[in-house]
């Protein structure tokens, strides 16, 4: 599998059109910040944890600290989305409905790793899990939850149960359920155990990185074939976090996505139907672009970002 990145005008472009891409997903983003927050209520059902949707834009702050320079935009929508991450716990009793004690627990430790440590309501989440450490998923579950439970701990600095194995067997595990599958449930659990076992990018695959480089660009060509946009930009970032994506592959993945951006901003989900919005119209387009939107522009900031796009080639 060719190098991530490498040299020449192939790399410089690549990166020049993830930088673009970038620049208006975080606008996009930092524009609809509210809509991660109380702005989801008033139109979509109930979450199960509050802070579902705003943890992510948490995960995507992190990356973004990881980018030198960082890109423009960046320190706005982290400003916001701790905001509005604080709210979301501070509005869910510890044992009410919606609590979700390992997705507080994660909220905290996103917001202390960003240099916001937790107090109020989300000191409370990590003394209560000090106390009472989440429990593993049952049987049956998806070796993929236990892991994604692993490093919300890791990420806290808890100490894990003793009946939850450590990260390389549990993501080893997750290998052998879902790297032998194409479909959406296996294609997102390959990327969901690459994504938690290095910490989005921030250390090196616990286990065989080649044979996984493989499983993704297959997965990569088949979802850019399907122009299943969501899958991939969670494929091209979990790629490059495995070593590489072949560069023609790569450019030819950026330039999907560039020209499937919103002159908006937003690349538009696997549900989005352009005509759906055409029916809509103020708030309920809003709503519904929102909806349809949100989560493929912040997994396609997440590719652009960990590939280091804004440092302007």
């Amino acid at each position: 599998m060719a190098a991530t990145g490498g040299t020449g005008t192939t790399a410089r472009t690549d990166a020049s059109t993830a930088s673009g891409v970038l620049d208006a997903a975080l606008a996009w983003l930092t524009d609809h910040a509210e809509w991660f927050g109380p702005r989801w209520d008033d139109h979509f059902p109930p979450r199960d944890f509050a802070g579902a949707t705003v943890m992510e834009l948490l995960m995507l702050c992190r990356l973004l600290r990881r980018t030198d320079p960082a890109p423009p935009g960046a320190a706005g929508l982290e400003r916001a989305a701790a905001e509005l991450a604080r709210d979301a716990v501070a509005a869910t009793a510890p044992g009410g409905e919606g609590e979700n004690p390992p997705y507080r627990l994660w909220t905290a430790a996103l917001l202390a790793d960003l240099g916001r440590p937790a107090d109020g309501p989300l000191a409370d989440a990590r003394a209560l899990a000090e106390r009472r450490p989440p429990r593993p998923p049952g049987a049956g579950a998806s070796p993929v939850l236990a892991l994604e439970l692993r490093h919300i701990l890791d990420l806290a600095g808890l100490a894990a149960p003793a009946d939850l194995p450590g990260t390389a067997p549990l993501y080893d595990a997750c290998v052998a359920e879902h790297a032998g599958g194409t479909g959406e449930y296996d294609a997102y659990g390959v990327t969901h155990a690459v994504l938690y076992a290095t910490d989005f990018g921030a250390r090196p695959l616990p286990g065989d990185a080649a044979r996984m480089g493989r499983v993704l660009d297959g997965l990569l060509r088949a979802y850019l074939d399907e122009d299943h946009l969501d899958l991939t930009a969670e494929l091209l970032l979990c790629a490059r976090i495995a070593g590489g994506v072949p560069s023609a592959l790569e450019r030819r993945a950026w330039d999907r996505l560039a020209r499937a951006q919103r002159p908006d901003g937003s690349l538009p989900g696997p549900p989005f139907d352009a005509g759906v919005l055409a029916g809509r119209t103020g708030e309920r387009a809003t709503a519904y672009v929102f909806r349809t939107c949100y989560h493929t522009t912040l997994v396609t900031a997440m590719a652009a970002a960990h590939a280091g796009a804004s440092a302007r080639p």
